[in-house]
């Protein structure tokens, strides 16, 4: 299973990224695939926070054309919402523990977690992942 990071997500969807081409090239091979894809809520959360602000996109898009194309993607029989089990807050916090930090690395800790839990490998530009042991992680934009 892949669990994709908002920012790749971010980025196969902002033409303004630099990333853009690769990423988009990446999530359409994803989508068109047969491994199993999971999305996070926190996710979720981060794809709409970000792509409808307007400092962040330069064209931002509103969240009723966020939730078509989250729900588009999750009409592909492969891609689904993925949730944690009962005991993740304590494994939440563990995980931040080893890690040595809180604050921004919260929701990568949060991401990581889902990986764990579901045998995942994250899908992200972001390093800070690879501060989670056990986690696996590409980055489709490398």
């Amino acid at each position: 299973m892949i669990i994709p990071d908002a920012n790749v997500l971010i980025y196969a969807h902002d033409e303004a990224s630099p990333w853009h081409a690769k990423a988009r090239r990446w999530w359409e091979a994803v989508l068109s695939g047969a491994e199993p894809v999971g999305v996070a809520w926190v996710v979720v959360l981060a794809v709409t926070r970000l792509l409808t602000h307007p400092n962040v996109c330069e064209n931002p898009l509103s969240p009723a054309h966020v939730r078509r194309l989250i729900e588009h993607w999750l009409s592909f029989p492969h891609v689904r919402i993925v949730h944690l089990s009962e005991d993740a807050l304590g494994r939440f916090f563990d995980l931040l523990e080893e890690a040595g930090a809180g604050g921004n690395l919260s929701t990568d800790a949060l991401i990581a977690l889902h990986a764990l839990e579901h045998s995942a490998t994250i899908a992200s530009n972001d390093r800070d992942f690879d501060r989670f042991a056990g986690v696996k992680r590409i980055n489709p934009v490398a």
